[in-house]
């Protein structure tokens, strides 16, 4: 009889390990999860300030030179493509 209730007391703790485990891979998904949302805010936050930064700096600042090209880039090839896209609204 003894051999029973030890292995009842073996599955018992099995379980409540595999319970833990459960709850701590619970926490961890959940951590995760706020991680990535707070990066994205990061992300957020970050394209404000830059917003901000080249409406106050109309001319790129020393040492901001290659970054304001990008994005002069960027925006004329954005504005191309909407007048492509404008271009084949028109055609259709």
């Amino acid at each position: 009889m003894a051999e029973w209730k030890e292995l009842g007391n073996k599955a018992k703790n099995l379980t409540l390990a595999g319970l833990g485990k459960a709850r701590d891979l619970g926490q961890s998904a959940k951590l995760n999860l706020d991680n990535v949302s707070e990066e994205e805010n990061r992300k957020r936050i970050y394209v404000e300030i830059g917003k901000r930064f080249v409406s106050e700096h109309a001319t790129a600042p020393e040492g901001y030179e290659t970054f304001y090209r990008q994005l002069e880039e960027v925006e004329g090839r954005i504005e191309a493509n909407k007048a492509r896209l404008n271009q084949l609204k028109d055609e259709g």
